[in-house]
């Protein structure tokens, strides 16, 4: 098939292949408006570990282009993830298995994955989560996880590249992987979400 496909549109294939040469699967992705083309602001954050490790999510990641923000917080393990191990092959395996030994804590460990989009111009509220509630919340409630304060803090210096930064969000710190803003304007931008009149 012959497609003419504008830029902002392409197709991603599978690399594994049937016995044909054709791709399993194939994904079309297309840019969304307020991306700035990938020239504007582009951020990666990861939240440093803690040690030792605190009741809680131990990993979450942000990454925002342009206007939007995409965030995902690993799951809780209340240090039940071992019970099944030795019996499951998979996650899907693990978690049947809790709910028919009425195992509902290990259950929901599992399953307690966190997700979602939103735009920065809204003051950084998630529009579209896992979790239908976190609609309308502001990201950094939902990636606080234990921590009850709201500040969020650039520290580092300025001229230095970003990845010698770290971004309080609480009490929890994160690594700054990649930034195209200076360190300042990443504060300022941090800063925007109480400002948003939405």
């Amino acid at each position: 098939i012959n497609e003419r496909i504008p830029f902002n549109t392409w197709k991603e294939w599978s690399y594994a292949t049937d016995e044909n040469g054709q791709s399993y699967y194939w994904e079309k992705w297309e840019r969304i408006t307020g991306d700035e083309l990938g020239q504007g602001l582009r951020l990666a954050m990861r939240k440093k570990k803690q040690v030792p490790s605190r009741e809680g999510c131990d990993d979450a990641i942000l990454v925002a282009v342009g206007d939007h923000f995409n965030y995902i917080v690993g799951r809780q393990f209340l240090d039940l993830h071992t019970r099944y191990g030795d019996v499951s092959s998979n996650t899907v395996e693990l978690v049947d298995l809790a709910i028919q030994n009425g195992d509902r804590d290990t259950a929901i460990s599992y399953l307690s994955l966190a997700g979602g989009h939103g735009t920065i111009s809204s003051g950084w509220k998630i529009d579209c989560a896992l979790q239908p509630w976190q609609h309308g919340k502001s990201v950094f409630d939902c990636l606080q996880c234990n921590t009850c304060n709201e500040e969020v803090k650039v520290i580092g210096s300025s001229n230095v590249g970003c990845i010698s930064w770290e971004v309080l969000i609480g009490n929890d710190s994160w690594d700054v992987y990649e930034c195209s803003l200076s360190r300042e304007k990443l504060q300022q931008l941090f800063l925007s979400r109480k400002m948003s009149r939405l």
